[in-house]
Order: structure tokens, then sequence, then C-alpha cells
């Protein structure tokens, strides 16, 4: 009998059978050493770690997705992942680039549009340490080594809880002011904490973006949707992990 699947990733060897089923994506907050206060341990994971998950992968034969591909809902190609960001650390900059760039992995991170050179002020109210975000200088750098960003909102809001022109400003607004701050397209959204529900989806086609990302653990197939894409929530190998779950998507 096999070992039950983690519900998160650490490293390949659990899922190398898994992975062969779909396209997997797999979901990244902060790099780097973790500050004091921080409460959310696990969305912390330190550059050497990062740098033999990115090994792993590629001495396996996993190549970059292509993420406006997503859209297509056409059978993924074997053997290649996604790699995703949520908020903008600036911390992904300063020790994500490196491992990236040496492995020949693109990655795409999620930006809080209104927060561009701010901070994690949604983490705040919680208790949570205070984490920068890149600046538009930092954006460009990231751009200019060959990543991707997309929307992660104006505010990082909880969607449904707002009203429709509430939710249509946060989703809209957020895609506009990326394109006319950097210059292209913004083809990809992802849902604040994994909130959503059909009246946001919607919103966000009506948006005209490609896709967008849930916190919803899977693999992404032809039969499913651009816009509910599955994702894995990459961290080190460590006890707590339901709680961890529980406090970041309810």
């Amino acid at each position: 009998m096999s070992a039950p699947l983690p519900s998160t990733y650490a490293s390949l060897g659990p899922f190398r059978d898994y992975f062969g089923g779909g396209l997997p994506v797999l979901m990244y907050h902060k790099l780097g050493p973790r500050p004091p206060g921080v409460r959310l341990k696990g969305l912390y994971i330190g550059e050497k770690l990062f740098d033999r998950q990115l090994a792993e992968l590629r001495q396996a034969g996993y190549q970059s997705c292509d993420f406006d591909a997503l859209a297509e809902r056409s059978k993924p190609e074997p053997k290649r992942i996604g790699i995703s960001f949520d908020d903008g650390y600036v911390n992904v900059l300063k020790y994500g680039l490196g491992p990236l760039k040496q492995h020949g992995f693109q990655a795409l991170q999620y930006i809080v549009a209104d927060n561009i050179g701010g901070g994690n002020d949604w983490d705040l109210p919680a208790g949570e340490a205070y984490e920068p975000l890149m600046d538009q200088a930092q954006i460009r750098e990231w751009l200019a080594a060959g990543h991707l960003i997309g929307s992660h909102t104006c505010s990082h809001a909880k969607l449904p809880e707002l009203s429709v022109e509430q939710a249509r400003e946060e989703i809209g607004s957020s895609k506009k002011k990326l394109e006319d701050l950097f210059g292209v397209a913004i083809h990809h959204f992802c849902y604040p904490y994994g909130f959503w529900n059909e009246r946001v989806r919607d919103l966000v086609i009506e948006a005209g973006y490609l896709t967008a990302t849930t916190t919803q653990f899977g693999l992404n197939d032809a039969a499913t949707s651009p816009f509910e894409l599955r994702r894995i929530m990459a961290r080190y190998q460590s006890w707590g992990l339901r709680s961890l779950r529980q406090r970041l998507f309810g």
C-alpha cells in the first residue's frame, strides 16, 4: 500500500507519480530567512531549500509551463510545472532570481496593485510581521529577468464579501493599473486567500483575464476550468500543516 500524498510540497519524491496525472502549479509566498515575530512560519522557504526544489525538478526533466496556454483547456504537456508566488514580496526577488535563473525556470508573481512599494497591510491586523513588497523598479527587474506578473486585486480583498461593484473595481482596476505601469498584458489573476464564488469568477472573466488560480489542492487537466486552476502549496516539511492551511484559507 502506497503512502498517503502530503498536503503540501516539500520535495518531488512523494509527488513523482502523482504529477504524471496533470499539470502541477506550485504556490509560494516568501523566500529567505524568517524575521522575528512571524506567525505563519510555513509561508517562508529558505533559499537553499528553494534551490534544492528547483534542482530536483530540473534533474527530473521538468520545464516551466506556458501560463497563457492554460486557458486553452488542452491536454497538458508532460513534465511541465507552474511556479507561482502570491503578493509580490521583495524577498522573492532577492532570494529567488538566482535559483530560477540557474535551473532555467520562469515564475509568475501575483501583485497587489495598490500596495506596490508598500507592505502586507492585510496581514497586520492579525498580528503578522510586516514584510515589504516590491516597488516599481523591483518589479521591472523581475520582468527584465524573463518572469511574469499577474493581478492579486488592488488591496488583497476578500472578494466574496464585497458588493458586485466593489469586486469589479478590485478585479478590473488592478489589471489596468499594472498594465499602465509596466506596459505588459496582465492575463492572470489570483483570488486572495483563495476566496471566490461563481459571481467573483464571472467578474474575472468579464475583466478579460485568461486564467485565475485558487488555493484548492490538485492538478490541472483538460477538464479544469482556467478560472478555477488548482495549486499545491510549497513549504518545508514540518508538523502543524492543518493549522497553517486553516489560518490561511479558512
